[in-house]
């Protein structure tokens, strides 16, 4: 079961099928990819039993959707960078980047006041 405060640990499974506890705060956002939701770390990804939607719905409100298949800790974003489309692209601390869709980046920038 997950709870929406920043203190619960969610439960991962890493590439040797080890279950792993994350704690949020560790989380640097969580993905789509081939199907399956993946949680990105400063060191690694770990698969979650979870679908993105169910995260969305619970996640602490350090959390944004990013787009359909990225939701990001606000925390572990290192910058943005504007295209000339006008759309956001998002590098994290973990290197990851992604892209806010054009659906959410009206809240994405209320929320930072861009």
């Amino acid at each position: 079961r997950l709870v929406t405060n920043d203190t619960f640990e969610l439960v991962c499974m890493d590439a040797d099928k080890t279950a792993v506890i994350l704690d949020f705060a560790d989380v640097h956002c969580f993905v789509v990819e081939n199907n399956k939701v993946y949680a990105y770390t400063d060191k690694k990804k770990y698969s979650i039993k979870y679908r993105i939607y169910q995260l969305a719905e619970r996640l602490p409100k350090s959390f944004i959707k990013v787009n359909q298949s990225c939701i990001a800790n606000i925390k572990q974003i290192e910058r943005f960078d504007a295209s000339i489309a006008g759309s956001l692209i998002i590098k994290f601390k973990c290197g990851y980047t992604d892209c806010v869709s054009r659906r959410q980046l009206k809240d994405f920038k209320e929320r930072f006041g861009i």
